[in-house]
């Protein structure tokens, strides 16, 4: 499903009316019939229901003044609490006004609060795509009487208070029952906190041309329900471990010995059929003992429990055995550390996945990206994002869209920014992940995802693909882990246990 940037939103507005001589009034009024038959189905049969319509300035008052246009003609009565006075409504808005007051449609005008709540049903038209920031007065008096209601309440288009591009949301912003949104759903409505926001999302068609390609900027969509079946098919009656794909890992260090295990069995559980992970010499009767599936490369490490510089030759020795190079996962921050995986992203030719301190030697500027020699995908979560890119995590929340734009000009390989939800981007492409839950944040589970999407790689799956399905498995199985065992009883080993059973419900057809 394709979903908008702020920016495009007003674009695809504005090409429709100005270009292609869509009459604005046309628009909203097919805007405002949508809402309308959202509204009646909420009203669920209500005997002579009492629907409040609370209009801000702009389209979205406009859109609320048609609402009650057709509510009336179906029989229904609204309030309409009109912000701005008459005088100040203005454009394709305005059309409606006026003809709501020919129909003598009650309608107040002002700040004044209802002194009561006598609706079953409120219809926020305050604030559109256009909102960021803060809400002032008095518009925060009336979101909070929207919110302390205690009644169902319908967004248009997107509640007030909800930034259309980040999904970051004021503090008095409307929590929705349900959102008609118009044309397509805006990227803000898909990511947290926004999302939780919106409640149930409505998309509806209101007459938009069909122009997403003269669209400025990424393609955003969310990711596609037919991508697991399609890649998930089972594997031929007569193959083997070998054509199933295998797997070179770097990754542990001392204290972090768990990362190697979450990533190596993330790969194996996802269908690899083999792996060899690297281990430092001085740790690798923990690796032995905890990776019974999978095999171990010895690097000496003279005792230190980290990879060392000169590890490079024995680890580059399985480059022409492995199908993939899954790089990061717990190496910690050593200088050595550091080296050897950049001489080894840099000299591989098969794809490699590179996640968590594998993405410290990105730290020292973006023009390592162009000289790695094979696809790769990145994995990195805002923290990691932001050594990369010099911002703060508030700032990459702030601007999410714009710093993804930013980032992708130029990028050749596949980022997984790993959000809430995760989006994954490819050259002009993301695609924003539809599973998965705040069960997620625990250790581990990173690496359970980085070894999940290199498994897909050695099995042939392209790297834009693989890291798109790997990111909704992993999400699914946190989805079915949270169901048994709730938000924060969920651990990475039980994600590593619920893989089997979300792939199994996609390839046995």
């Amino acid at each position: 499903m394709r979903i908008l940037t702020r920016n495009q939103a007003v674009a695809l507005d504005r090409i429709a009316i100005d270009e292609m001589g869509i009459p604005g009034t046309t628009l909203m009024g097919n805007a405002g019939a949508e809402v309308a038959k959202k509204a009646i189905e909420m009203l669920n049969g209500i005997h002579e229901p009492r629907v409040a319509i609370v209009c801000g300035k702009g389209n979205n008052g406009g859109d609320g003044f048609v609402t009650a246009l057709e509510l009336y003609g179906k029989g229904i009565t609204p309030t309409i609490f009109s912000l701005p006075d008459e005088e100040n409504i203005k454009g394709d808005a305005r059309h409606y006004f006026l003809r709501c007051r020919e129909q003598n449609l009650p309608i107040v005008h002002g700040r004044t609060l209802p002194s009561e709540n006598a609706f079953d049903l409120i219809v926020d038209g305050l604030l559109g795509t256009g909102f960021r920031g803060e809400l002032r007065d008095p518009l925060n008096q009336w979101t909070d009487w929207i919110n302390q209601a205690g009644v169902p309440v319908l967004a248009i288009d997107i509640p007030s208070g909800v930034d259309a591009n980040s999904g970051l949301v004021a503090a008095s912003a409307v929590k929705a029952t349900a959102t008609v949104t118009m044309g397509h759903v805006k990227v803000g409505m898909l990511l947290e906190p926004g999302k939780q926001y919106c409640g149930e999302i409505i998309p509806v068609e209101i007459g938009f041309p069909a122009i997403l390609d003269r669209l400025p900027g990424l393609q955003w969509e969310t990711v596609s329900p037919d991508l697991p079946r399609r890649l998930l098919i089972p594997p031929p009656s007569d193959t083997y471990k070998h054509r199933q794909g295998k797997v070179l890992i770097v990754a542990g260090s001392t204290g972090m010995t768990g990362a190697a295990t979450m990533c190596t069995l993330g790969a194996l559980r996802s269908g690899a059929g083999l792996t060899v992970t690297c281990a430092p010499a001085s740790l690798n009767p923990i690796y032995e003992v905890n990776l019974m599936e999978g095999m171990t490369l010895v690097c000496e490490d003279r005792g230190k429990g980290y990879f060392q510089k000169d590890n490079y030759h024995t680890i580059r020795s399985f480059f022409d055995w492995c199908d993939v190079l899954l790089i990061g996962p717990g190496l910690g921050s050593a200088p050595e550390t550091v080296e050897l995986v950049r001489e080894l992203v840099l000299n591989v030719e098969k794809p490699v996945v590179i996640d968590a301190d594998g993405l410290r030697i990105f730290r020292a500027g973006r023009d390592l990206f162009s000289r790695i020699k094979a696809p790769f995908i990145i994995t990195p979560h805002y923290g990691e994002l932001g050594a990369i890119i010099k911002a703060d995590h508030s700032a990459i929340k702030a601007e999410f869209p714009e710093i993804i734009e930013r980032f992708m000009a130029g990028y050749p390989g596949v980022l997984v920014a790993k959000n809430a939800p995760t989006c994954v981007a490819y050259q002009d492409k993301v695609v924003v992940n539809t599973s998965g839950n705040q069960g997620l944040a625990t250790a581990g589970t990173g690496d359970v995802l980085a070894g999940i999407m290199a498994g897909f790689v050695a099995q042939g799956i392209a790297v834009f693909e693989a890291a798109q399905l790997a990111v909704f498995i992993h999400g699914k199985a946190g989805d079915l882990v949270v169901k048994k065992k709730g938000f924060r009883g969920l651990l990475a080993s039980d994600v590593l246990r619920a893989i089997p059973k979300v792939i199994a419900n996609y390839e046995i057809q």
